[in-house]
């Protein structure tokens, strides 16, 4: 009991949110709505070295959260049980996200002894029916036993973590049917079901399938986020949804202030949405327009010490940013609240800071948008 309070104190004073790392490119699932299938060959395949992720593990006593995630399979390489047990060794808390295709009963079981926090299994196409007329239907359907057979597992172990979510997209082609999948997760036994955005659009397709909007919204969308919090209520499961409409905010989910990113090759980037392993600039369509924004990292774990890169002046200016205007909206915050208290008059002299605008690798980034 001692340890594990001393473990919590000593995670509470820790600088970093997270560290997320991509350990792998590779996926052995066909993706329909996943930049590998309109990239194709100018897409890199790599697995992260065991090295590679020992020389970020220098720093895990400095992050609360270690995070297994990038656009690959984690799962598809080889040393994810080490590297799992090298952040808990740290005391970190360790999070996995996969698309659940490995998720065997011996991987499983050694995921559960690893001292895992937190599974995301992230299904791409959302609904049975869907999956019924694609030839990839008997993957869905496998995938859906392993989650079941993971959870069985757990509870034979007498586990209580990790805490296993499932992950959905919201896309125009699936919103009517996504309330059929609460009772699905409730039945599988999973503990939470997140209902996601497509956040990135690489070409118009993807543009096409979004369900969210800038600024005319679907009625019957938002009924159906409705229907998946009142389902969820009342199965007693819990249920996220990511917003519907695009709005600015001050700093992204992805938070470059107290987040890192470690691409599958060691560099140092502030999100996963400016660091995609293809060749070349990164294509994205925004405010249905197309734009190119560079690939934007600041160093390699590989080359140099993590916290070279981290005070590099040209990091430092990227993440005063976002500082800046989170201050800015604080400030705006208590502003309001003053003028609440004691009126105009006693503020004359206040005047708002305006928050400086978004980097221009973020302007046009829709996590930068709440979605």
């Amino acid at each position: 009991m001692l340890k594990k309070l001393a473990s919590i104190f000593k995670s509470g004073r820790r600088e970093f949110e997270a560290f997320q790392i991509e350990i792998s490119t590779y996926s052995s699932l066909e993706c329909h709505i996943c930049p590998r299938a309109v990239f194709a060959e100018q897409w890199i395949f790599q697995n992260m070295s065991l090295e590679t992720f020992q020389n970020i593990g220098r720093y895990f006593h400095s992050t609360k959260w270690v995070a297994i995630r990038g656009w690959g399979e984690p799962l598809e390489n080889e040393n994810i049980i080490p590297m799992l047990r090298l952040a808990k060794e740290k005391d970190s808390l360790t999070s996995l996200t996969t698309n659940g295709i490995h998720l065997t009963g011996d991987l499983s079981h050694h995921l559960l002894t690893s001292g895992l926090d937190l599974l995301i299994i992230s299904l791409e196409l959302a609904t049975p029916e869907i999956k019924e007329s694609l030839p990839i239907g008997s993957d869905f359907k496998r995938i859906l036993g392993q989650i079941e057979g993971f959870i069985q597992l757990r509870k034979k172990l007498r586990r209580n973590t990790p805490t296993v979510k499932l992950s959905f997209p919201m896309t125009r082609l699936n919103m009517p049917a996504l309330p059929s999948l609460v009772p699905l997760a409730k039945k599988l036994g999973v503990d939470e079901v997140i209902f996601t955005n497509l956040d990135y659009l690489p070409e118009e397709r993807w543009n096409i399938l979004r369900a969210f909007h800038h600024e005319s919204p679907t009625t019957a969308f938002q009924q159906i986020i409705d229907e998946l919090h009142r389902r969820g209520k009342e199965l007693g499961i819990a249920i996220k949804t990511y917003p519907l409409k695009a709005e600015e905010q001050p700093v992204c989910e992805a938070n470059p202030i107290k987040a890192v990113f470690f691409p599958v090759d060691g560099s140092v980037a502030p999100c996963l949405y400016l660091r995609i392993p293809k060749k070349g600039n990164i294509p994205r369509i925004f405010m249905n327009k197309e734009y190119l924004v560079p690939q934007t990292f600041f160093g390699n774990i590989n080359k140099e010490d993590f916290l070279e890169t981290w005070n590099r002046e040209s990091y430092k200016k990227f993440r005063e940013i976002f500082e800046e205007r989170r201050r800015a909206k604080k400030d705006m915050r208590q502003i309001l609240d003053a003028f609440a208290n004691v009126g105009s008059s006693g503020l004359e002299s206040e005047a708002p800071k305006e928050p400086p605008p978004l980097s221009p690798v973020c302007q046009t980034c829709y996590k930068a948008y709440g979605l």
